[in-house]
């Protein structure tokens, strides 16, 4: 400690990139040195050399402050905190209303899991260092720049004060008013506190006593305690003098001076050995009190880049023997010794006849001749080159139109995944496989080749795969086909929602996608966007693994879910002037939401302490969690449970807790009752199961009565439910009709899990469609299964067999019959708010007012059904493609570039003011981007940023208002547009240039710069593609057609 000595200055070797040090912090994992600077790039040498060894842009703004964990590096900056790992991958970002002005962060009481992060705002952020998600606000009572962590969290302000919160809480337990200006630094180690600005002041803080001060007349700015040493601190200023002391004898000062510019920052490493600071030039200080140093006393090795090897260059000729080339080494059986003795010739396997020759054959005896189809010669057969594809994977679209032309495929209807497929009947246990995982199979012409059609031919849309969180397919697939919930959320949409990120919104488009889809596949992409930016789904742990295994537990999962969207969807519809949607509802009860009156279950909560005490509070809660184990179920035991029993002892419990009685002022025992007061016209049940021994109630012995009723009666009698079975041969009493108390229910879905072992778990619900949305004879009666994109129509029968382990029940929704009776949903509104078009709305906090590239819509150029408008839309990519070389060097898309809308632009098509743009909005990106394609999208880093985007951010609602009002859409490729965008646009509404250019018999589609040399002979694109010009041209060229139309020479 008595000879500290620079060993060695370092710098950005790049020009380009030099800038003021802004951060610096040792790795407590690796021998890693890491800084950050002015201009937001974080970069880490290697060991005592300073070797380069990582450099990246991770900010826009200066870095603030660097942590270092055992999974990567934490990096913050006024605007965004960002993870990344040491080769400078991105984990995960955060930059949203939240980040405005950050100056400092710390680990909380779980280090490595939790940091806070907190600056001159009004919030302290608690960030989850896994999943990157904001867990916890805490609002700041004053502007905090410097934060440390020992037993308490000290976090030094702007006015001089220091506050010690709890880590756990972070509630204030101490203030200390340390100086009357701005802390420049603190630092803690043990019990002791340290501060400067303009003295280092010291303060015990298990007495919060202060200490005698220290001296630094050079004006201390940074402090920084040895870790070895538990009283000997480092002072230093700006001016680059420090003094090494000890804060229990001053005269034990060693003083020194750093040949140095302004410095920035300082970081002592966790071996005590080295200390390296960070100054205004961009140059690395690094200082040793020995020889040979290291940062950390035990470091993990740095992952270093792989060093080719060196192949020495083999000459084989013409004369030279194989035996030349090596052959590598092994350590088994090659499969060349493999004894001649035991290979035997079994030839090839018979060749596959066409089914049109079969169908055409006619049999003598034992003999079957038919006439020769002509694409093959007499008496010879095909080898296929390549095996038969399986009956249970389709063929591209493609590829049938290949073999339709070459003559080798057939215009026949192909068979479904489920035709021929035996199904379950009352004791069967096999699995038939179309309750298996469906998945999506991309061709080099994207999703578009595959054959959806091959899963579903029924008229009900099924929900793609392949998109994060899209276990929640099969409950949305459930709400939709609650028609009240339907007409709830398309009413939302036809609001003034100013929310961004609205889950009713989204609910209500996807809707009505599913509504106008009959039959093809719709995608929830923004939904799911919208649901993964939710920071309390993540708290709640909503989100689907990144690499699902055998293990993961969806059932969990989707219970949780369908709890937090109702929940999440009440709070969203919620107002003032709620509409009264139950006529049994009092007036003064008008104030419960939509969400509430559909289905809420009205419940009182009493507690009855031995004094007599009586406390009483009311809930509405939206679910119903059946508790198997309740001892109130009116004395029977668990063998003889009836589904209705357990429903009730569920719902009206009676239990006997420890509670706080304030006239005893004591814990003492209680009763505790739930009892309900209201039954809601939609019942959701979540059903619970976890382990083995409660799926066997389900399983039924004999399999012919299921243990699951399809109808319940439910009645409530002054405090007690009541609850029974409705035979299905029995009538129901229409008596009870619209009466609150009393309801007769019918089940009208079941979300079951499917499990096969060794396999991924999935969910798939089974739907009884109300004739009401009956769009097509079903053959075997109401109810439909929804696996994804694969619907099918199945029998009762089916549904309610459970005999299988594979097939556990986890959602149930029951709705009661005289629904259409006890609501009224004519007072929805049902006027579309059209103001949107005329307003200039942004999100955007630093919009430039003046880039104005589209001129409003006024009132009297309202569309009307028929409207003529060109569109164009631009597209960043949210992940690589991911593919894989074959063993014959194909190469095949596992999964395809994700993309997502960054720009759209609207003309007007028809009118005095023609082709002049009325919506040109850039979509804010709430995940990261990781290419925006700024070659094809002309978009640039930061337009799609609500932070620093000069342009107008919206959400695209404009686009299904136009849509409603009738537009016809111009455009080219506008089906790939409208598929990332994800709204369905009828074909009639359609209009694409890249269809009517095209020729039938290619395969290729005419670009649209190609078209505008050639028609309109004009350039363009010829920097970046522009949307406003590219929907510009587009109409260009549709006026060009309807001339050649008009003209009669298009076919020319």
């Amino acid at each position: 400690m008595d000879s500290w000595n620079e060993v060695l200055t370092a710098c950005d070797p790049n020009i380009n990139v030099v800038q003021s040090i802004s951060a610096i912090a040792f790795d407590p994992y690796q021998e890693l040195l890491w800084t950050g600077n002015d201009k937001g790039r974080v970069a880490s040498y290697f060991g005592e050399s300073l070797q380069r060894y990582t450099s990246f842009r991770s900010h826009l703004t200066p870095v603030e402050q660097l942590l270092v964990s055992d999974k990567g590096v934490i990096s913050l900056s006024s605007d965004s905190v960002k993870m990344t790992n040491r080769r400078g991958l991105v984990k995960w970002v955060i930059s949203n209303e939240d980040t405005t002005n950050l100056h400092c962060m710390t680990y909380t009481t779980m280090p490595n899991s939790e940091i806070l992060a907190a600056g001159r705002q009004q919030n302290m952020l608690v960030i989850n260092v896994a999943r990157g998600t904001v867990v916890k606000k805490v609002e700041s009572e004053s502007e905090i720049v410097v934060m440390r962590k020992s037993r308490l969290v000290c976090c030094g302000s702007t006015s001089g004060e220091v506050t010690l919160r709890d880590p756990r809480t972070l509630k204030v337990e101490h203030r200390i008013q340390a100086h009357t200006g701005t802390i420049s630094d603190i630092d803690t180690m043990g019990n002791l506190l340290l501060t400067c600005d303009p003295l280092v002041k010291l303060y015990d803080v298990r007495t919060m006593r202060p200490l005698v001060p220290m001296s630094f007349p050079s004006g201390p700015c940074f402090l920084k305690m040895h870790p070895k040493l538990s009283t000997t601190v480092f002072i230093m200023s700006r001016s680059g003098q420090f003094h090494v002391c000890d804060v229990g004898n001053a005269s034990g000062t060693h003083f020194y001076q750093a040949n140095a510019s302004y410095i920035n920052a300082i970081d002592l490493s966790t071996s005590g050995e080295m200390l390296a600071f960070g100054d205004a030039v961009s140059m690395i200080h690094l200082w040793s009190d020995r020889k040979s140093s290291k940062i950390n006393a035990y470091s993990n090795p740095v992952e270093l880049p792989a060093v080719p090897d060196s192949t020495s260059k083999v000459v084989v000729g013409e004369n030279d023997s194989l035996s030349l080339v090596g052959m590598p080494y092994y350590r088994e059986p090659l499969l060349s010794v493999w004894p001649s003795s035991m290979v035997f010739e079994v030839g090839n396997p018979s060749p596959k006849i066409d089914p049109e020759i079969l169908s055409s054959m006619k049999m003598i005896d034992f003999v079957g001749y038919a006439p020769n189809p002509g694409y093959q010669r007499r008496n010879q057969v095909f080898r296929w080159s390549r095996k038969e594809r399986k009956s249970g994977a389709p063929k591209f679209v493609s590829e049938k139109e290949r073999e339709l032309q070459s003559g080798k495929g057939s215009k026949q209807e192909p068979l479904s995944l489920s035709e021929g497929e035996a199904e379950l009947d009352a004791t069967s246990t096999r699995m038939p496989k179309y309750y298996r995982r469906v998945e999506i199979k991309y061709s080099r012409f994207g999703v578009d080749d595959f054959d959806f059609e091959f899963y579903n031919k029924t008229h009900y849309a099924g929900l793609e795969t392949h998109i994060t969180n899209s276990y929640c397919n099969s409950l949305l697939q459930v709400l939709f086909f609650i028609p009240v919930l339907r007409l709830i959320t398309k009413s939302h949409i036809g609001s003034t929602c100013s929310k961004e990120n609205c889950l009713c919104c989204e609910l209500g488009f996807l809707f009505r996608m599913l509504e106008d889809a009959r039959g093809r596949n719709c995608q929830a992409s923004n939904f799911l966007r919208a649901f993964s930016t939710i920071p309390q789904a993540s708290a709640l742990g909503l989100f689907e693994p990144e690499e699902p295994d055998e293990k993961t537990t969806y059932s969990l999962l989707i219970q949780n879910f369908n709890r937090f969207i109702l929940e999440q969807l009440h709070q969203e519809c919620n107002s003032e002037n709620n509409p009264r949607l139950l006529k049994s509802l009092p007036l003064e009860k008008t104030s419960l939401s939509m969400i509430q009156q559909l289905l809420g279950m009205q419940m009182v909560s009493t507690s009855l302490c031995k004094c007599e005490t009586r406390t009483e509070r009311h809930t509405i809660p939206f679910v119903v969690d059946l508790n198997y184990s309740s001892n109130n179920s009116k004395g029977k035991g668990s063998s003889t449970k009836s589904f209705v029993d357990v429903l009730r002892s569920s719902i009206q419990r009676e239990t006997q807790p420890k509670a706080w009685c304030n006239k005893c002022q004591q814990y003492v025992p209680t009763i505790a009752k739930k009892i309900p007061k209201g039954l809601p016209p939609i019942l959701s049940v979540n059903c619970g199961l976890g382990t083995t021994t409660l799926s066997e109630f389900w399983r039924s012995p004999d399999g012919n009565n299921p243990w699951l009723p399809k109808r319940i009666s439910m009645s409530i009698d002054q405090d007690d439910l009541n609850i029974a079975e409705i035979e299905t041969s029995t009538a129901i009493d229409i008596s009870y009709t619209g009466n609150p108390n009393h309801a007769n229910y019918e089940l009208m879905a079941i979300v079951i899990q499917v499990k096969v072992e060794k396999e991924i778990p999935h969910l798939v619900a089974f739907v009884k469609v109300s004739k009401e949305l009956e769009t097509e004879s079903s053959g075997k009666g109401p109810w439909y299964l929804f696996n994804d994109f694969l619907v099918k129509n199945v029998s009762e029968q089916e549904v309610f067999n459970f005999q299988g382990s594979w097939k556990t029940p986890v959602l149930l929704y029951y709705s009661r019959v005289d629904i259409s009776d006890l609501m009224d949903t004519s007072v929805l509104p049902s006027e579309i708010d059209k103001s949107i078009l005329f307003k200039d709305i942004s999100i955007s906090k630093h919009r430039d007012t003046n880039i104005k590239s589209a001129h409003l819509l006024t009132p009297e150029e309202l569309p009307q059904p028929g409207t003529l408008v060109a569109i164009d839309a631009e597209f960043v990519a949210l992940n690589q493609e991911e593919t894989e070389i074959r063993s014959d060097g194909t190469k095949s898309v596992i999964r395809p570039r994700r993309l997502s809308l960054a720009r759209v632009s609207v003309l007007r098509g028809e009118g005095a003011r023609e082709n002049h743009p009325f919506i040109d909005d850039y979509i804010a990106a709430s995940e990261p981007v990781v290419d925006y394609l700024t070659e094809f999208s002309g978009i640039q880093a930061g337009d799609l940023d609500q932070q620093s985007s000069k342009h107008t951010l919206v959400a695209y609602k404009k686009l299904r208002l136009l849509l409603d009002l009738g537009c016809i859409f111009v455009g080219h490729g506008l089906k790939k547009d409208f598929r990332i965008i994800n709204i369905l646009v009828p074909s009639n509404q359609v209009i694409d240039t890249v269809d009517i250019f095209h020729i039938k018999n290619r395969a290729r589609k005419i670009s649209l710069r190609f078209l505008a040399w050639y028609l309109l002979r004009q350039d363009i694109q010829t920097d970046t593609h522009d949307s406003i010009e590219d929907a510009r041209t587009a109409l260009a060229i549709y006026k060009k057609y309807l001339q050649f139309k008009s003209e009669g020479i298009f076919e020319e």
